[in-house]
């Protein structure tokens, strides 16, 4: 069942869709980042910049005392002391501020520093290093000031943003996944409902329609397309064979009836005109045996025989049509022999039409070996499937004319020349074996003609 889902169209289009979307989504969340971080990398750096203008301008009007007013303001109890101050002469010694001395900093682009200190602690023992970012400023007196931040705020805003984007990206795969799945169980359910509609209207139920189910939309109007199809495939079915049963009342017993009257003649006539009622009557029987032969190849195809298939023994028919023919082939001086297995070999089917099929196909391997030839038919079992074949040491098939021997009415060259048959036999073998789900092979026997039939095991 998975199997089938995860290899489904449905399935294959929303993965790629989802592997779209999630791209989208990705080139937008990371925007969004890059946006984000300039914008807070910019209120950091202005905040930065503008603590280091104001403090340099109160050590230049004021001096030490100004300047150490200022950070004592900046740095009062119960204040968030988000920024730590330092002023120092040429030779680096504290002035003013809140930090004790200048730090081991470390230089970025654009005059940014960075360092860390143990400016926290908890308890006696244990000291936090704390990173922070800074600028500093000399000034016309040659003294230096320094204004520093904690980065913790800016580490954590750039992780928080990092882990939406990441989290955004998983859900979206995630959920896009199931909703993937989701519509491809729900649409491969329709269309598993449509192929087994389908399957019993190809079996002949003609009368069987597609139910659309609660779906609507596009595939409600392609169900009901389908069902209207289906509804004048029926009707003209139905027409073809209100035809067929019209010839079959009109003009088969006419055929009948003329056949009789010749037959009668036949012994009536002088013996020169007995030969010409003689060949009348093979002409009769030949169009008999072609209108028989149609109306046949018409009603398996027609798929209602298919209502009274039963287990078949495949085995035991194959040797009673052996059987039947051994006497023919004896009497033309060819070796007939048969591979059957030990055991029964059960198909589903119609015993009565398989039985002729493989007879016409014997016939025919029979009809076109020449005397002294050998003619074998072989049945064999292989992973669910029964394979029949049926070789001959004749005259074979000329292989671009092997596809086309199934048309009704195609005779090979060769054959025509022979007068046999009259171009429907193979037509009604194949017939029936697509009836029972099965598949006809012809193929190069070096020399002769093989004929391979497939039919699904089962009974």
């Amino acid at each position: 069942m998975f199997r089938q889902l995860f290899s489904s169209h449905t399935f294959r289009f929303m993965s790629g869709y989802v592997a779209g979307l999630s791209v989208a989504v990705f080139v937008v969340l990371v925007a969004i980042y890059a946006a984000t971080s300039y914008s807070y990398f910019s209120a950091v750096h202005d905040s930065i910049q503008s603590q280091l203008e104001a403090l340099a301008r109160a050590h230049e009007e004021g001096g030490v005392a100004a300047a150490e007013e200022y950070v004592r303001q900046r740095t009062e109890p119960g204040l968030a002391n988000r920024f730590f101050f330092l002023v120092v002469d040429e030779r680096q010694r504290r002035l003013a501020g809140n930090l004790e001395h200048w730090p081991r900093t470390s230089e970025h682009l654009a005059g940014w520093l960075s360092f860390e200190l143990d400016s926290l602690r908890r308890g006696e023992e244990e000291a936090l290093a704390a990173e922070f970012i800074a600028r500093s400023l000399v000034l016309d007196s040659g003294d230096q000031v320094l204004v520093a931040r904690h980065a913790d705020d800016l580490i954590l805003s750039g992780k928080l943003v990092a882990g939406a984007l990441v989290r955004s990206m998983v859900a979206t795969i995630v959920l896009g996944t199931l909703g993937g799945l989701i519509i491809a169980g729900l649409s491969g359910r329709r269309i598993h409902a449509i192929n087994r509609s389908l399957r019993r209207i190809m079996s002949g139920d003609l009368s069987e329609r597609i139910d659309a189910g609660p779906a609507g939309g596009d595939f409600r109007d392609l169900v009901g397309n389908l069902n209207r199809m289906l509804d004048r495939i029926e009707a003209l079915m139905a027409g073809l064979t209100q035809v067929s049963d019209n010839i079959a009342h009109d003009l088969r017993t006419p055929l009948t009836r003329l056949r009789n009257h010749l037959a009668e003649l036949q012994g009536q006539v002088e013996a020169p005109q007995a030969e010409t009622v003689r060949q009348l009557l093979e002409e009769a029987d030949g169009l008999l045996a072609t209108f028989n032969a149609l109306l046949r190849i018409a009603q398996v195809e027609s798929g209602n025989r298919r209502a009274g298939f039963d287990s078949v023994v495949l085995s035991v028919l194959l040797a009673d049509v052996v059987e039947l023919y051994e006497p023919l082939a004896a009497d033309r001086g060819i070796a007939l022999s048969a591979a059957l297995p030990p055991g029964e070999v059960v198909v589903l089917g119609d015993r009565d039409l398989l039985f002729q099929a493989y007879a016409n196909l014997l016939d025919n391997a029979i009809k076109f070996t020449p005397a002294g030839g050998r003619v074998n038919l072989a049945l064999e079992v292989c992973d669910g499937a029964v394979r029949v074949f049926i070789r001959d040491s004749g005259c074979g098939i000329p292989e671009q004319e092997r596809d086309r021997v199934f048309d009704r009415f195609y005779r090979v060259e060769g054959s025509r020349r022979r007068g046999a048959g009259n171009g429907l036999g193979l037509s009604l073998v194949q017939a029936v074996i697509h009836l029972h789900g099965g598949a006809l092979k012809l193929g190069d026997n070096r020399p002769g003609l093989q004929v391979e039939t497939v039919l699904p095991q089962g009974g």
